[in-house]
């Protein structure tokens, strides 16, 4: 019989008792600590390593949130060690690497939406966000990732009936040029969307729309 690295991460994430951990997160509203659980499941399995997310650019996270991650932190920890994992095979799990990596998925995860309509109906969800209800979850791309953003982005990211990734594009693209995707919600108006990516992503746009814009003013 082959045992997968899929089949060890998966044994390896049932030995332990996750009722607390997900309770927490979901009473507070958190999503990217599920992603980091994963992701220390699959290093303890062998499956990944604790550098795996390093290459990626992290958020700027402030002091008060950094002592609201100790909760989480704390039950993420205490969940592996009361399922009998030992203390070597989570000496990556320090409060530090925990806050550097959830850093890092804030700024990088794609919510992921579900596409299951005709190829005007993709076109129409790129050009505008669909309901929270519409998503399934939050994952990490590691190419996509590093995709830069656009107000008038030339490219989209859409998940057509699983959770592969597809990259569609929302006009003729000249050879050479640059694809970029829409961090936020395009449909939103200029001071919401520049809000937006300042408080989230750390940054000022300076694509061709919002300089349009900016000139107008």
């Amino acid at each position: 019989m082959v045992i997968s690295e899929h089949t060890i991460f998966y044994e390896t994430e049932k030995q332990a008792d996750w009722s607390a951990f997900h309770e927490y997160c979901r009473t507070q509203g958190l999503k990217y600590p599920l992603l980091v659980k994963r992701l220390a499941c699959m290093i303890i399995s062998g499956a990944s390593t604790p550098e795996t997310f390093d290459i990626l650019q992290p958020a700027t996270l402030s002091s008060r949130m950094i002592l609201l991650m100790e909760k989480e932190y704390q039950l993420l920890r205490s969940t592996f060690e009361d399922a009998g994992f030992t203390d070597e095979q989570i000496a990556f799990l320090t409060k530090q690497w925990y806050i550097d990596v959830l850093a890092r998925i804030r700024i990088n995860s794609f919510r992921i939406e579900l596409a299951l309509g005709s190829y005007e109906d993709i076109l129409l969800s790129a050009a505008a966000s669909v309901d929270a209800e519409a998503a399934v979850g939050n994952a990490i791309y590691m190419l996509p990732s590093f995709y830069n953003h656009d107000c008038d982005p030339n490219v989209h990211i859409l998940w057509i009936e699983s959770v592969n990734a597809k990259l569609k594009a929302l006009r003729d693209i000249e050879a050479g040029e640059e694809l970029r995707i829409c961090y936020i919600d395009a449909s939103m108006d200029h001071d919401a969307r520049q809000a937006i990516l300042s408080e989230g992503f750390g940054f000022h746009c300076k694509c061709a729309r919002s300089s349009r814009r900016t000139m107008l003013i």
